[in-house]
């Protein structure tokens, strides 16, 4: 959005532009005012005529324009990128110091979108401001619920339904009105097994993650295994006979948040420890070869400057044949990027740095491909990277392919639009994600945004009990189970405590980090008989979230007993075997 350009030294420019929304049947309407002041600064100058374009695809009816003697009719010329509204004062002051106000009023049907549970916005700011100040005022409707989850830039104040920003440095103001978005997902892989001996193969389904749940609505046909590898990924094995082909459907919510969750913080934590040998090492598309390219940079903040401001987003190179450059090859190439090559630079730099960083490979919501697009392949797929921030515990998503390409601010806070599908630590390069299974020209991703609500439903079950029947008050045992989660539902921290009646456990209280849906994970633990029990019958019971899942009794044998019984039986039989040979023999 531009204004009519006019001397700075004669003129200063004060804008006030507010946005009054208003909900109807599904539909944000925001009556716009744009104030205009212009003060004088020479006696012998003034300004008579003023001009301001917006983008042509903003959608504006009931326009009405006015200055301070009242209404004057606007001037509308269109273009083919600009619709340009022209005023002329009808009588202005004249002087020094004084003032002209114009007034310019519309509504727009297309400027706050609805998307699912969510509202968002980009609003322009004015780039030609000549030194005046400019102060934008969004007010929510009075009766809503909606609140201010994301901004950038941050507003200077939030009070009541109005959120406000003075003097905005940026070229546009992006903001989202709700504090997590849900999106349904049917998402299709074709696996074909091209040997002509049985294989198993993998594949990847969105995973849980800090800013992500998933609620499993169907796996069909169900995998023989799933598992999460050391990056976190969600994998379902599937056997393939010769030849065979197998389409996977998978249909699932999925719930993305502003925030991180704090259910799943600590056991990132945890985790990333485990992961910090791999997570500073080089890949195979993380190599930075110059180092001298990147001397100075010594935080992620700087790396994320350095790789938005050098490469450029090359829009040919969506429709054309993708070879990935990598890291070391986009800075030799840094006009042919896209989403992968913005991530891999992050990455690279990053990991040379000290600084832990991995790729994620997923899904951006996008309403203007331009301004974000998609570039991983045809199914709508996109890159971006995360780092880690030791300081907070957290993994931080940040984006700077859609920063170089829309102006916003990806680093200091994110979206509810990304949506993880693969993870990219360990491997640089695996493994894949949906979109990548295909055939021909298949259509494999739906995601839309939703008002539903996805409903958990927890189940836990026990398997594999292993025990034996009998046991001696003398001896020490091992036992095991597998725990399995039955649920739609990613489980974390799951405690489980085991107790014996009339036996001493030695690892009574257990934690599980993590259970994927179907996933599985043994249990080990070693017991005795309590040695003031006095008692033949023991129990092991088996609770899970402090609810009893399963439970075995045994049969406790003194050992004396035992060693009775074994003399005996080993007397018996050699009496036996004395009168067999004995009757033999005559």
């Amino acid at each position: 959005m531009t204004a009519g350009r006019v001397f700075a030294a004669d003129f200063k420019t004060d804008y006030q532009v507010e946005y009054d929304l208003s909900e109807f049947k599904e539909k944000l309407t925001s009556k716009v005012k744009f104030n205009i002041k212009i003060t004088n600064l020479k006696g012998d100058v003034y300004v008579n005529k003023f001009a301001i374009s917006f983008p042509k695809s903003f959608t504006t009816s009931n326009l009405q324009s006015s200055d301070d003697h009242g209404l004057i009719a606007p001037k509308i010329i269109t273009d083919e990128s600009n619709t340009k509204v022209e005023m002329e004062f009808s009588n202005p002051n004249v002087g020094r110091d004084t003032v002209n106000n114009f007034y310019l009023n519309f509504d727009q049907s297309n400027l706050f979108q609805i998307n699912g549970k969510v509202w968002e916005v980009v609003l322009p700011v004015i780039e030609n401001k000549e030194g005046g100040s400019y102060k934008v005022i969004v007010s929510l409707p009075q009766d809503g619920d909606k609140k201010i989850s994301i901004a950038k830039p941050r507003p200077n104040i939030i009070s009541g339904n109005q959120i406000i920003w003075d003097n905005p440095t940026e070229k546009t103001i992006y903001a989202v009105f709700g504090e997590t978005q849900i999106y349904k997902a049917e998402l299709i892989y074709h696996l074909k097994n091209t040997e002509v001996f049985p294989v198993i193969t993998e594949v990847a389904f969105p995973p849980d993650s800090l800013y992500q749940k998933i609620f499993i609505q169907s796996i069909s046909p169900e995998p023989s295994n799933v598992y999460q590898d050391s990056d976190g990924n969600y994998l379902g094995k599937y056997f393939l006979k010769p030849l065979e082909s197998k389409t996977i459907t998978f249909r699932s919510y999925i719930q993305v948040f502003s925030t991180s969750r704090d259910e799943v913080k600590d056991v990132i934590e945890q985790i990333v420890q485990t992961q910090k040998n791999y997570l500073l090492s080089s890949q195979k598309y993380w190599m930075i070869n110059n180092l001298k390219k990147i001397d100075g940079l010594t935080n992620a903040k700087d790396i994320y400057n350095f790789t938005v401001n050098s490469l450029k987003y090359n829009y040919q190179k969506i429709n054309s044949n993708n070879s990935r450059l990598g890291a070391d090859g986009v800075l030799s190439r840094p006009d042919q990027a896209v989403c992968l090559e913005f991530t891999d630079l992050f990455v690279g730099a990053s990991r040379e740095k000290g600084i832990m960083a991995r790729e994620i490979e997923g899904y951006g919501f996008s309403f203007d491909p331009r301004l974000q697009p998609l570039s991983l392949v045809s199914d709508v797929l996109h890159a971006w990277p995360e780092y880690y921030n030791e300081k907070a515990g957290l993994w931080v998503p940040v984006d700077p392919t859609w920063e170089n390409t829309s102006g916003i601010d990806y680093f200091s806070s994110f979206d509810l639009n990304h949506i993880v599908f693969a993870i990219h630590g360990k491997k640089s390069d695996y493994p894949l994600p949906v979109g990548m299974y295909k055939v021909g020209g298949s259509k494999d991703i739906s995601i839309k945004a939703t008002l539903d609500d996805p409903i958990e439903k927890k189940s836990i079950s026990v398997k594999g009990f292993s025990l034996p029947l009998r046991i001696t008050d003398r001896k020490n045992y091992s036992g095991k189970f597998i725990i399995k989660n039955n649920s739609n539902i990613y489980l974390w921290k799951i405690p489980v405590d085991i107790k014996g009646k009339n036996l001493k456990i030695n690892k009574e209280k257990t934690k599980i980090l993590s259970l994927a849906p179907y996933e599985e994970k043994t249990v080990e633990f070693n017991y005795a008989v309590d040695k003031k029990n006095k008692n033949n019958e023991a129990q092991v019971l088996i609770l899970v979230f402090d609810k009893e899942i399963d439970s075995r009794k045994l049969i406790i044998i003194p050992q004396l007993y035992e060693i009775g019984i074994k003399v005996g039986t080993g007397t018996f039989i050699g009496i036996a075997f004395f009168l067999i040979i004995k009757k033999l023999r005559k």
